[in-house]
């Protein structure tokens, strides 16, 4: 199994030099196993490069793309993807069910007529639209998990198996937290248990995978003022990985604010702290647009 990054910022993109080192393209990942469909997770306005370098590819013609959640960072490049525009691709959309609208109506949205020359219904690829939940599919010979996540909005985790390897990709999540903690003590007692069991089924979700791409968009310190927002903190996203016994920790969805500067000053911080081999410590590493792994 291939992993190739192409965007690895959440919220906006964020170009400039202040972030050109790991990149500032918003989410997007490939996952390629040989002589199998090409997986794709998330479509921000990193897939655009990756359309560019998938249509110089013979080999490639059936295409997954696996969505986390619809929010405009992980989907505002899916208009720029090329190969959408030849009939050459069959491309299969897949993301989590939505209670007022399904996910073709939602990516039709982006690109009506107001905001975007070509419709959907004008795109020349065989297009298809896959509302899915927390289940299991196969992919050719990839197994494909999924599970919900904290998020303000419906979001998706996906563990992708195939050849004996796992890789996890888990964006948008936030620690969950006791949501009856100003209420009497025995809604807080069951608030508890619930974030527990929440936190649990994770952990037990992530298990052992031979890589994690996990989100860490802010400090432990920014954590405490954006409760709510659906993200982690880097504390908490390491020692998840730890918990679950990874082998590697991909540090992911960087904060369109933070430069490369202060990224590897975070790494470095991580790494230097006193978690020894001994109490489970976990290889990590920011995730960098055109990183390539193979598992």
């Amino acid at each position: 199994m291939q992993i190739q990054f192409w965007g690895v910022r959440g919220s906006i993109p964020s170009p400039g030099p202040d972030t050109a080192q790991f990149g500032g393209n918003t989410p997007c990942v490939e996952v390629r196993n040989e002589g199998e469909p090409l997986i794709i997770l998330d479509a921000g306005s990193g897939i655009r490069k990756l359309g560019l370098s998938i249509i110089k590819d013979p080999s490639v013609t059936e295409i997954h793309i696996l969505l986390s959640h619809t929010h405009w960072d992980h989907i505002q490049g899916l208009p720029f993807f090329a190969p959408l525009f030849s009939p050459k691709y069959t491309i299969k959309l897949y993301g989590p069910v939505h209670y007022s609208k399904n996910l073709e109506q939602i990516l039709s949205l982006q690109m009506d007529y107001t905001y975007f020359p070509v419709r959907v219904e004008e795109l020349a690829s065989k297009l298809s639209f896959h509302d899915i939940s927390e289940h299991e599919f196969m992919i050719g010979k990839a197994g494909v998990k999924t599970q919900f996540v904290n998020h303000p909005v419906v979001c998706l985790t996906y563990r992708i198996a195939f050849n004996g390897k796992t890789f996890v990709y888990l964006t948008d999540h936030e620690p969950y937290r006791n949501l009856f903690d100003d209420g009497d003590e025995v809604n807080r007692e069951e608030g508890r248990l619930v974030a527990a069991e929440q936190t649990e089924s994770l952990i037990k979700f992530i298990e052992g995978a031979d890589l994690l791409c996990m989100d860490a968009q802010y400090t432990p310190e920014e954590y405490k003022s954006r409760i709510g927002w659906g993200h982690s903190h880097v504390d908490y996203t390491y020692s998840a990985a730890r918990e679950a016994g990874v082998k590697e920790l991909i540090l992911f969805h960087h904060d369109p604010d933070r430069s490369d500067a202060e990224l590897q000053r975070i790494l470095s911080g991580l790494q230097d702290r006193s978690w020894s081999p001994m109490s489970g410590a976990v290889p990590v590493r920011l995730a960098r647009e055109r990183l390539v792994i193979t598992l």
